[in-house]
Order: C-alpha cells, then sequence, then structure tokens
C-alpha cells in the first residue's frame, strides 16, 4: 500500500549525474512489472540483493532508455542500484500513498471488510506504512521476513487469510506482479487482481484494476448497491 516515491529516486539518479524526467520514470516503473515478471516466474526472489538492479534494467528495456545514452547504462544501473539499496534509501523509495486511498480504505472498514496486508519484505514494512500515516488502517500487517515464507508461497496468504479471519475463497488478493501475487494467492485458494495503471498486464489471466483507489471504490460500490 505504499509505492516508490519516483521523486526522490529522481533526486537520486540527478545525485549521481543522470537527469530523468518524471513523468517517464514513474512510466517505465509500471512497465517494467511485467518484464521483471517474467524474471520472478523462475523462482527469483524479491528479496534478492541484485532484484534491484534487474528492475532498473527492465526500466531500461520499458522506456527509460531513451534518458540514459547507452556507454552509461550500465554504470547508471550500478549506481542507482547502490544508491537505493541501503536502509534508509529503502525507507524514501517505498513511502508513497497514493492518492485517495486512504479515505478509500477507511470506508471499507466501515463496511466490515478485513483489511490485510502481504509484503515481501525485510522486516520493515509495519514501520514503512506508520511512516507513511497508514498502518492503522490495516487489521494485520504480514511481513515476510517476519513469518519466514514470503511470496507465491501459499503459506505466507494462509498466514494472512487465518490472521484475517475470514474465509480464503472470499477473500481477495491484490498486487502489482503476476507471478508472485495472483499465482501465489491462487495457490492458497484465494482470488486474485493486479494493479495496472496503464494497461501493461493486458494478457494477464485475472481482474485488473488502474490503482488500488479504484478498486476500493469498486468494491464499496458493489457493496452499496
Amino acid at each position: 500500500m505504499v509505492c516508490w516515491d519516483h521523486a526522490f529516486v529522481r533526486e537520486q539518479a540527478a545525485s549521481l549525474g543522470f537527469d530523468l524526467e518524471a513523468a517517464l520514470l514513474a512510466r517505465s516503473e509500471a512497465a517494467a512489472r511485467p518484464l521483471l515478471d517474467r524474471l520472478l516466474a523462475s523462482g527469483r526472489s524479491t528479496e534478492a540483493p541484485d532484484t534491484i538492479s534487474a528492475y532498473l534494467r527492465c526500466m531500461l528495456e520499458a522506456g527509460l532508455a531513451r534518458a540514459i545514452p547507452a556507454p552509461e547504462r550500465d554504470a547508471f544501473v550500478s549506481a542507482l542500484a547502490g544508491a537505493l539499496r541501503s536502509p534508509e534509501a529503502s525507507d524514501r523509495l517505498w513511502s508513497r500513498v497514493p492518492d485517495g486511498l486512504p479515505d478509500a480504505l477507511d470506508r471499507l472498514r466501515t463496511l466490515g471488510l478485513r483489511l490485510v496486508v502481504v509484503s515481501n519484505s525485510d522486516g520493515s514494512i509495519e514501520r514503512k506504512l506508520r511512516d507513511a500515516g497508514v498502518a492503522d488502517l490495516f487489521d494485520a500487517i504480514i511481513d515476510s521476513a517476519r513469518v519466514g515464507a514470503e511470496k507465491p508461497d501459499p503459506a505466507i496468504f494462509l498466514h494472512a487469510v487465518e490472521r484475517s479471519g475470514r474465509r480464503a475463497d472470499r477473500t481477495l488478493h491484490v498486487g502489482d506482479l503476476h507471478s508472485i501475487d495472483v499465482v501465489g494467492a491462487r495457490r492458497a485458494g484465494l482470488r486474485a487482481a493486479l494493479v495496472d495503471p496503464h494497461g501493461d498486464w493486458e494478457a494477464a489471466d485475472c481482474a485488473r484494476f488502474p490503482d488500488a483507489t479504484t478498486l476500493a471504490r469498486s468494491i464499496l460500490a458493489a457493496k452499496e448497491c
């Protein structure tokens, strides 16, 4: 429920000598997800130290390359990945709350829905959500480093269902990577959907929403009918 802070990434890139347009950076980050997903589908962990480098290379392939001259791309990936990998940078990187999301989540809770975060993380996701001011909107926050299983392992999803007190087949998991979120949730018997702001997952075999806020509002509309 917190996303990349593109302004922070742009600042970090600028400090390394790379000038990135904010719109191009944000668009490339979203478009890179299906490309990264192909690597993750082979069993690579989202928490592996080199995954951030792989993601940046996917962002270059997805469109960011137009801002980085070819001879400088390896240096760009190495330098920016190093800058973003520190715990301090990670806190800033994962800090942006989508517009309208807190209000939508608060309204969902008033309808009696249980809201649980399921995150592949390093033990810091609850703190990041608290720093962002949204932790109290959730009934539980599940961190892979703390439960000993990470998505797409069904165990982490089943742990989340147990914490929610609901049934797996009545639970919807929403994520942004098919092989991690959709495949894992389905293995555990949950329903699944993807956040897809620009239609980059058009071949995906699941429901897609432009953002989590739109999804929350669609659930509200269905409940209020």
